[in-house]
């Protein structure tokens, strides 16, 4: 399992109803498997966590995935300030 988690910065209700918009699109992305998406509301910040089957399918998703981050985050302005991808190491 692998995992690309980025972080942003911007109108957290505004983010929320960004990327609710998106996650029809993304679950039809081949290999696909969750969405997580975290606010800080006091703080202005967001971070959405897209877990994947494989390496390959993180890396074959990046162009989809940047593109739909683009949609959700820049009607509000918000900004993407992360984008960063890990292996999943263990789970509970």
């Amino acid at each position: 399992m692998f995992a690309r988690v980025a972080t942003y910065s911007g109108d957290p209700d505004e983010l929320v109803r960004g990327f609710d918009r998106s996650l029809e699109e993304l679950a039809k992305l081949k290999g696909f498997s969750h969405a997580y998406f975290g606010v800080d509301r006091s703080g202005g910040r967001a971070m959405s966590i897209t877990l994947w089957e494989t390496e390959a399918a993180l890396e074959g998703s990046a162009e989809s995935a940047q593109r739909l981050r683009s949609e959700a985050a820049e009607p509000s302005g918000a900004t993407i300030d992360t984008v960063t991808h890990f292996e999943i190491a263990l789970t509970a």
